[in-house]
């Protein structure tokens, strides 16, 4: 099921949209700091006079690994003006509050340098934050101003920078920040709504890949497309999905088919290719021969990103082409090695195949 995810979770975000149910917004006061344990940094207090960035995440959360190194630079860039602090919650078994948070606390060392803490008793900050504020995703930052009041809401990689500027600057609109929350939540749950009128309709699709009756499900495709043409996006990629994990003949018109509809989007080609390399699955040469074609054009998009080289490393492998994929790997892992947004398990992970790679 891992590639079935891969793509699918990526490229349709079949996830539950963010509720407006929760009370806490923009404006209002913030909930208190009730944390169990400072894992490292100083003991926060929201008001008083400080401003303070409250960020959510946990150990096992890809996206917050990306965004802490971003973190860090936030907390050099604004030192003594606004302070930092990072929550994990939503972590998997009790005991990962007290032993992996530290651990991973520990692992990143400089690359997290700011005030971290585990969730708070009975997990009062999941529940008075994050629920009450109707996110259920992280990473989720909470800016507060000096009144300890929330100023902003958001993803930490995605206008947090902006809005820290604007609020020491005195040029936040709060009033504006709150009315775009509002639309960018009425419009997520627009699309959710879609979504699950969508999920609904696939569910044979589903059915089907879960029982690995591949070609049931490639075929499933074919059918319900022709009743719902505007569900045909959502329809070629899972049949790709079929299509790989059952090693049917055409893989590589489907890679076609579904690469014209992402268009410039080099994140999608990386989906669409790992999808299809990721593990040895033996696929007809023409196969591997479209994933490289279109790593191609994603690498010509991103020439020097580190993770997308390192899927097109793969397809060459893959692909029979060992020499290229070698010099390739080697110049992902070195980019990778000098990109301190790209987590240090993550570079290993590269090391690993480059040593499979035999370098």
């Amino acid at each position: 099921m891992s590639l079935m995810r891969t793509l699918v979770v990526a490229s349709l975000a079949m996830t539950t949209a963010i509720s407006m149910a929760g009370n806490l917004n923009v404006g209002d006061k913030a909930p208190s700091l009730k944390v169990t344990k400072w894992v490292k940094g100083k003991k926060q207090t929201l008001g008083n006079g400080n401003v303070t960035v409250v960020e959510f995440w946990a150990t096992w959360c890809g996206p917050c690994k990306m965004s802490i190194p971003h973190l860090t630079e936030l907390a050099h860039k604004y030192k003594k003006k606004v302070n930092f602090v990072g929550v994990s919650i939503w972590e998997q078994k009790p005991e990962d509050y007290t032993k992996a948070v530290p651990k991973f606390v520990k692992d990143f060392g400089t690359k997290m340098d700011y005030n971290v803490a585990t969730e708070g008793p009975e997990t009062f900050m999941a529940k008075n934050w994050m629920a009450a504020a109707g996110e259920d995703g992280i990473p989720t930052a909470f800016l507060i101003d000096k009144k300890g009041k929330i100023a902003w809401i958001g993803h930490p990689m995605d206008g947090l920078d902006e809005a820290i500027d604007g609020l020491l600057k005195g040029k936040l609109d709060v009033n504006k920040v709150r009315t775009a929350r509002a639309t960018a939540k009425a419009q997520q749950e627009a699309e959710s709504k879609k979504q699950e009128e969508a999920a609904a309709v696939l569910q044979p699709v589903m059915k089907a890949l879960q029982n690995h009756q591949f070609q049931a499900a490639a075929d499933a495709c074919d059918n319900i497309v022709k009743d719902k043409p505007n569900l045909k996006p959502i329809l070629d990629q899972y049949k790709l999905v079929a299509l790989v994990q059952g090693k049917l003949p055409g893989i590589d018109t489907q890679i076609g088919v579904v690469s014209d509809q992402v268009g410039d989007n080099a994140n999608m080609m990386n989906q669409i290719v790992w999808m299809v390399v990721e593990k040895d699955l033996g696929l007809a040469p023409e196969a591997y021969k479209a994933a490289v074609t279109l790593a191609e054009k994603m690498m010509a998009k991103t020439p020097n990103d580190p993770m997308n080289m390192d899927t097109y490393a793969l397809s060459l492998w893959r692909s029979g082409d060992k020499e290229k994929a070698l010099a390739t790997q080697k110049k992902a892992v070195e980019l990778a090695s000098k990109d301190k947004n790209v987590p240090a398990d993550t570079v290993k992970e590269m090391k690993d195949r480059l040593k499979m790679f035999g370098g």
